[in-house]
């Protein structure tokens, strides 16, 4: 065992770390920052864990769901033909139903991107908050900004077994995280077919969807990061922070808006 880890482990080793993230963030922070060596993958595998946790309990959900879509939708095209559909079409169809309700497309391509993106955003966070820092006359590494970014995520580890404990208990996904339920409330899926929402309704439900405590909680601690990482002033951790999670939401909107452009062509046809 390393050093650092040797210190690590007299002060109480990686659980007292986990709570005192909670309780005391700015001194386990320091603590992190000077000696906490390569701990940074402990909340990293946790945080991994609690993006495919949701998503494998709430497979068989999300497949049913699926198919009530996608019959919903075989119902509105031969409405709109006037016609009962063929053969060919309808083992066509069947074909499609198939692919989409697959564990392939309901949980292996969601849990293995969701693990990818994660990566990347940590990446791409340590990287603007280490150029903002900087900017700011801030002194850091890397590496430095990087572990924190990693640790600072734990409150999205909590939600994510939140989550898995309500998917399991309910029997039901959660189909409007955060404050999304704002910008469209509940929809049978074949209200969703018949009327899918405007690109306006989809962009703002993804920026609602971002909204609640667990991201106030990052924040806090992304600022308390900074500030103990880049010996900045409060006042500009703030500024470096909340500019750069404008900048990365800004960027996570996109697909979303993409996303629904493409729906409102498709269902124009």
């Amino acid at each position: 065992m390393s050093e650092a880890n040797t210190d690590v482990a007299r002060r109480g080793g990686i659980p007292r770390l986990l709570w005192g993230m909670i309780v005391h963030p700015r001194a386990t922070l320091e603590t992190l920052n000077e000696r906490g060596g390569p701990t940074w993958w402990v909340p990293a595998l946790l945080a991994a864990l609690m993006i495919v946790l949701p998503i494998i309990v709430g497979t068989p959900i999300r497949t049913r769901e699926t198919r009530e879509a996608m019959l919903a939708a075989q119902e509105q095209f031969g409405e709109q033909q006037d016609e009962e559909m063929s053969a060919e079409e309808q083992a066509q169809m069947e074909q499609a139903m198939s692919v989409a309700a697959s564990p392939l497309i309901t949980a292996v391509f969601p849990a293995v991107g969701g693990v990818v993106v994660r990566g990347l955003s940590w990446l791409a966070w340590a990287g603007a908050l280490y150029l903002a820092g900087m900017a700011l006359g801030g002194r850091s590494t890397f590496g430095q900004m990087f572990r924190m970014v990693v640790w600072t995520w734990l409150p999205y580890a909590l939600r994510g077994l939140i989550q898995t404990i309500y998917i399991v208990t309910s029997g039901q996904i959660i189909a409007n995280p955060g404050l999304s339920g704002f910008a469209r409330g509940q929809q049978t899926v074949e209200e969703m077919v018949a009327a899918p929402p405007s690109p306006g309704q989809t962009l703002l439900a993804a920026l609602l969807s971002k909204m609640d405590l667990y991201l106030i909680w990052n924040l806090i601690l992304l600022v308390i990061g900074v500030t103990v990482i880049t010996h900045l002033p409060r006042r500009k951790a703030i500024v470096a922070t909340l500019g750069v999670w404008v900048l990365m939401t800004a960027l996570g909107l996109a697909p979303s808006l993409i996303g629904s452009l493409f729906t409102q062509q498709v269902s124009g046809f």
